[in-house]
């Protein structure tokens, strides 16, 4: 499924902007989708820490939002201990990536908790359950 939004993302998001920003909760006014310079699954081992890994990394440029993203294709629901570890990664990549304006989001297929929404909404990370993101 990390494929199928990379795809999105790459070929779809920005050509159909406002049909993508639907589906997403939490986003800034002035989010929008754009034609991103590199997307993927991002990874890295820095010096003296453990290893950071982000199902999506859309590098924008200028002025526009980049993208880091989790993505969970299952029928359990998103937790705040999962809301957690992945603010707490997003924020790595952010510095180690020299990302000034980053949109953190989560799509997970089956749904969230209601104390993690909470949790979302409170460090303005943007979330998604709609599988529309996943049809090619």
């Amino acid at each position: 499924s990390e494929y199928l939004i990379i795809n999105c993302l790459r070929h779809r998001a920005f050509k159909q902007n406002d049909f993508y920003v639907a589906l997403i909760n939490n986003l800034p006014d002035d989010f929008q989708f754009v034609d991103y310079e590199s997307i993927w699954s991002y990874s890295a081992s820095p010096v003296h820490k453990k290893d950071i890994q982000v199902d999506i990394f859309a590098k924008a440029g200028g002025d526009d939002y980049s993208l880091i993203g989790e993505v969970k294709n299952r029928k359990a629901k998103f937790s705040v201990k999962e809301a957690k570890i992945f603010l707490a990664k997003a924020l790595e990549v952010q510095q180690l990536e020299n990302v000034s304006k980053a949109l953190f989001f989560v799509f997970s297929a089956g749904g969230f908790f209601q104390n993690t929404i909470q949790f979302l909404k409170e460090n303005k990370i943007a979330w998604s359950a709609d599988k529309k993101f996943l049809e090619v």
